[in-house]
């Protein structure tokens, strides 16, 4: 088939298969037949064959070519490798060439080296279409002219390419950027060219598999309640694994143009199958082209591609968010990222489980590859600092649909730059520190999860009992969703997923605000959340390996913190935790959860200072309010001992508030002992209930 492609006509290996040890052989033809299924016919101005030892290309016009892909061969771009063909002219224009190109993604984007039948050679790049030499037309020794066989042989080692004619080394260039895997042989202008044999050496390495990877575990299509006749693309999956989104085009449901993707919505019915997809409609979607990006844990807030305007129409690239609200959704509103720019037609992202870190992939000045995944943090404005390439984790390939589990930790990804089993396979990796640039080294999920086609937009409930990815259809070539159960080895670490709703402490009913959770070790915030404003309903997921508190924030009340040790959670566990508000008003009394001692002392722990140091703002903040600083035990031991006990903890409580600023004569402490039980003291839930410290507005 026919194309016109510039000057450069090139016969494509798409880098898909093996590698080789010690710089082995790993792909040779020799082209004693058609076996390898290079393309061969007659084109307008071009034909192509094989035959008695050699693959032909003449051309006849200087700037129509052919762009023809051949057998599917690995390589990876970050190791050594040496490419090497032998070939000569037979006919044509002395000063035109022909050669080799590598890293390619496309006509518009690749490397080439050329050499003419008068002994001169040219390197130069495509990118975006536009040509710019690396070395101009030169001569050298090292060619034989005319139409004798030449062998040229390129070598990568480190980041040098080194140019060899003939076994002569001729010069050497910076390995220049890859914009591709794919590789192949040019003919650059009206020549007739045979080529006697390509090769290509390299060492061979294993695929970096996950340990305890899924064997023998077969992908689910989810049918035709959840897929379409068109592209059924990027799961998301809400943290309770109930309710699942995709984007779909082309499909002709969509309120655009059938080309246009749009957002559909499914729900988990009790027979453990799919809903039927639904458009969820305005706002989300509108005339162009939208889709989900992440869904918060409480799936309250939405993370959508594209901006919109105020009317909700389509107004470009970027990224919005849209809130829940008792009738929908907000009108999806711009989202700022500092500094914000992609190269690339396309793009994918995920926000984290906290909400205030957001991963893109996406094409930069500084991008290795096609696509690189950035971080971006949310600052308090709710706007985020400019991307910063994650680092190792990126391959001179692309990347793609990156995902960060519950757990925080714990990210799957897609990427065709490691060898894996077919064009685009799916990763995992693990973060190791807090600058989101530190990684453990990505492994594969496996054949169970990897085919030989595209696999990608890999996306885990917080449980992390099942995946949900989208890949080829082997029946119709279109993109379907697929579900696959996971093992331990593959799956994100355990996490308490909290649900419960957000109410006012004494008329219960609910309240639409925000929800916020630190550290109560580190006393940093970690995540925020949002409650429903038709019920109050929120969600948080806390990873492994902390202490947290949490409690919910709104104009006019005072939070009733609560807390969760997950230092040795093992396992996913669900568990309802209602949170309240207190009207901020003269005798209101609130419980300080998050206030901590040891047992029978009266020393503050340091997991406690969160929670003291929000009521000394409180209290600063408004100067006009005086409390009384409460404190209660249990009616375990002697009474004198808990009345005491009590009124030390509540001196030390005002003392740390004295020091953080508190005019000392606006609190006063009162130490009651066993007197006020809150709660029964026959069960350790009883007990724990009276052991606490609160404090009442005596004035305002």
């Amino acid at each position: 088939m026919m194309r016109s492609i510039f000057v450069v006509a090139f016969v494509m290996i798409t880098a898909l298969s093996v590698t080789a040890a010690d710089y082995e052989v790993i792909f040779r033809d020799d082209f004693n037949d058609a076996a390898n299924k290079w393309p061969v016919g007659r084109g307008q101005s071009a034909t192509a064959d094989i035959n008695g030892g050699a693959y032909r290309i003449q051309k006849t016009t200087p700037r129509a070519a052919w762009f023809l892909r051949g057998p599917s061969v690995w390589l990876t771009y970050e190791e050594n490798f040496d490419l090497e063909f032998r070939g000569r002219v037979t006919g044509g224009v002395q000063n035109h060439g022909y050669g080799i190109s590598w890293g390619c993604l496309d006509d518009a984007n690749n490397t080439t080296l050329i050499i003419a039948p008068n002994g001169s050679f040219r390197v130069f790049q495509f990118i975006n279409g536009m040509m710019s030499d690396i070395i101009e037309w030169q001569p050298s020794d090292a060619i034989v002219k005319g139409t004798e066989w030449n062998v040229v042989t390129l070598k990568k080692r480190g980041t040098a390419m080194n140019i060899v004619f003939n076994g002569t080394m001729v010069t050497s260039i910076e390995m220049p950027e890859v914009f591709g895997r794919e590789f192949g042989l040019t003919v650059n202008g009206a020549l007739t060219v045979e080529y006697d044999y390509v090769e290509i050496r390299q060492e061979q390495l294993p695929i970096k598999l996950a340990k305890d990877h899924p064997v023998n575990v077969t992908r689910e299509n989810l049918g035709p309640n959840v897929n379409s006749t068109g592209g059924d693309l990027s799961p998301v999956i809400t943290a309770d694994g109930r309710r699942l989104y995709i984007g779909r085009y082309p499909y002709a449901g969509n309120i655009g143009a059938p080309e246009r993707e749009d957002i559909y919505v499914s729900d988990l019915q009790p027979n453990n199958t799919w809903g039927s997809m639904l458009n969820v409609g305005r706002p989300l979607n509108n005339e162009g082209s939208n889709f989900l990006i992440s869904i918060t844990p409480d799936g309250n807030s939405a993370l959508l591609g594209n901006t919109y305007r105020r009317d909700g129409s389509p107004a470009g690239a970027g990224v919005s968010i849209a809130y829940r609200i008792a009738n929908g959704w907000t009108i999806p509103a711009p989202v700022q990222i500092s500094n914000y720019y992609n190269r690339s037609r396309f793009s994918e992202m995920c926000l984290d489980p906290s909400g205030r870190v957001l991963i893109m992939a996406v094409d930069r000045d500084d991008t290795k590859g096609n696509k690189d995944l950035y971080v971006s943090f949310k600052r308090n404005d709710g706007s985020f600092t400019e991307p910063v390439n994650m680092g190792e984790v990126n391959t001179w390939g692309g990347e793609m649909s990156p995902f960060v589990a519950a757990d925080g930790r714990t990210m799957y990804f897609a990427t065709n730059g490691r060898k894996g089993y077919g064009g685009t396979d799916i990763w995992m990796t693990h973060r190791l520190d807090d600058t989101w640039l530190n990684w453990s080294e990505p492994e594969n999920l496996g054949p169970s999860i990897n085919t030989d086609g595209w696999d990608a937009y890999f996306t885990v409930p917080a449980k992390g009992d099942y995946a949900y990815m989208s890949a080829t259809n082997p029946n119709d070539g279109s993109a379907d969703i697929y579900r696959v159960k996971l093992t331990d080895g593959v799956k994100p670490e355990p996490v308490f997923l909290v649900k419960g709703r957000v109410l006012d402490a004494n008329t219960k009913q609910p309240i639409g605000t925000t929800v916020q959770y630190e550290s109560l070790r580190s006393g940093k915030a970690v995540g925020e959340a949002r409650s429903a404003p038709l019920d109050g309903a929120y969600a948080i997921a806390l990873p492994s390996g902390d202490q947290y508190g949490f409690r919910a924030e709104a104009e006019g009340y005072y939070p009733i913190s609560d807390q969760l040790d997950a230092r040795t959670l093992n396992t996913y566990t669900e568990i309802k935790r209602d949170l309240y508000l207190v009207p901020i008003r003269k005798n209101e009394t609130i419980v300080l959860n998050n206030l901590f001692f040891n047992f029978a002392e009266s020393v503050i722990r340091q997991e406690s200072m969160p929670e003291l140091d929000r009521l000394s703002t409180f209290l600063i903040t408004k100067p006009t309010i005086t409390i009384e600083i409460i404190g209660h035990t249990d009616n375990v031991g002697n009474d004198a001992d808990n009345l005491k006990l009590s009124q030390d903890r509540v001196n030390a409580v005002k003392t740390y508030l004295v020091s953080r600023g508190v005019d000392t004569k606006r609190m006063k402490a009162v130490g009651k002992g066993e007197k006020a039980p809150k709660a029964p003291n026959t069960t350790e839930e009883g007990r724990q209930q009276n052991r606490r410290v609160e404090f009442k507005i005596v004035s305002m």
